[in-house]
């Protein structure tokens, strides 16, 4: 009988060892993973014969009573981010109890710190004629994840791991105008940054209207010191090169002016002036020229002769005619008075038929004429003389 109820005990003990060590297999599941961002989980149980189960946050299981079996139950974990230790009891309908087991789990409700994302361009301009790719610089403490977008709602975007701080991105596809890019950040527990951006102007397109006008459209100037005003005009240009040198060289940038005063090359003839434009982003136009004559010299080779160099004439009238020559020459002015005095231009030709001669008395009469050329050069005053012979 003795030998029956040692037995009996002993199969008792074994069978209870036994349940234990079966509920001390259960499997214990976080929802969230490692990490949650929420002190609120989702708990998942995976044990044979567990009747009761108890958790708490402490060991001693203070405050906590045994609840009946839930695969799937709600636990709140203790405020303040950093590692959780969740202590778990399971009970069979035996009444038999699991040892103490316990999970650990990262709290952590606080998103990435120090975020920034900055596109990478030597200026604030976007000038790139072939791709709109630009290199992005990524920054955020703690994340794990970035999420990309041409706009803040970030369609068609997906959270990416952060492998460098540097990646490529495509800005949105259109005219020129201000992009921007959009970012935002998340931990491994799910916390996401607020959502930041930085923007580039993209300006693909030069200076346009370029226009270059010498001394109002002038054809040309008899200015001895050369200088001329310059007209300019384009639209959106910040910057100007102006140069008589079709290479520019030696000649430097310049702000923008509508108005410009140089001194042309020496020497007569025709002259050019170019000029090209730039816009704060960089982009350059094509040369804009415009020319100019200059013609410092009066007319030469001037000529006056009085009825083809005749040494008298007997017109009762005082009626000669004038043979002229001059080279250059787009004006005269002919007078009997070495003054000028009433004299008017009129268009230069080779002779005067007619001209009557000045005084009423006979004697040596004196005709003069001066020349000037297109660009108003004045020549000196030359003299023709001829005797008036009437008899009277």
């Amino acid at each position: 009988m003795r030998l029956l109820l040692i037995a009996a005990l002993i199969l008792s003990y074994s069978l209870s060892i036994n349940a234990q060590n079966q509920l001390d297999r259960t499997r214990i599941i976080f929802k969230s993973g490692k990490y949650s961002n929420s002190t609120s989980i989702n708990v998942e149980i995976h044990g044979v014969g567990i009747t009761e189960m108890m958790a708490n946050g402490n060991e001693s299981f203070s405050g906590s009573r045994w609840i009946k079996f839930q695969k799937l139950f709600h636990y709140t974990l203790s405020s303040g981010d950093g590692v959780k230790t969740v202590y778990f009891k399971f009970k069979d309908a035996d009444g038999n109890e699991s040892s103490i087991l316990k999970k650990k789990i990262i709290l952590d409700t606080t998103p990435p710190q120090n975020t920034k994302v900055e596109i990478d361009v030597p200026s604030k301009y976007f000038t790139d004629q072939k791709s709109l790719k630009v290199g992005v610089i990524l920054t955020a403490k703690d994340a794990k994840y970035y999420q990309l977008g041409n706009t803040s709602a970030f369609h068609g975007s997906k959270w990416r791991l952060i492998q460098d701080d540097y990646v490529e991105w495509e800005l949105e596809a259109g005219d020129d105008g201000i992009r921007r890019v959009y970012a935002r950040y998340r931990d491994q527990a799910g916390n996401i940054t607020p959502v930041i951006h930085d923007e580039i102007l993209v300006d693909r397109t030069a200076p346009f209207g370029a226009k270059l006008t010498i001394n109002n459209g002038e054809k040309i100037t008899n200015r001895q010191d050369r200088k001329v005003e310059l007209e300019i005009f384009c639209r959106q240009a910040d910057s100007m090169i102006v140069s008589q040198d079709p290479q520019f060289i030696e000649q430097k940038w310049e702000s923008y002016s509508i108005k410009k005063s140089i001194s042309l090359t020496e020497g007569d003839g025709l002259k050019k002036v170019y000029v090209k434009f730039k816009d704060l982003a960089g982009n350059m136009t094509s040369t804009t020229t415009s020319t100019i004559n200059i013609d410092t010299q009066a007319p030469k080779n001037i000529e006056l002769q009085i009825d083809s160099g005749a040494e008298s004439t007997n017109n009762i009238n005082k009626l000669v005619t004038l043979q002229i020559k001059s080279d250059g020459a787009v004006l005269m002015m002919v007078s009997n008075s070495s003054s000028f005095s009433g004299g008017h231009w009129k268009q230069a030709d080779t002779s005067v038929i007619d001209w009557k001669l000045k005084g009423e008395t006979d004697g040596v009469k004196h005709v003069y004429i001066k020349f000037k050329d297109e660009a108003g050069n004045i020549s000196r005053p030359i003299r023709a003389s001829i005797e008036l012979k009437r008899g009277f």
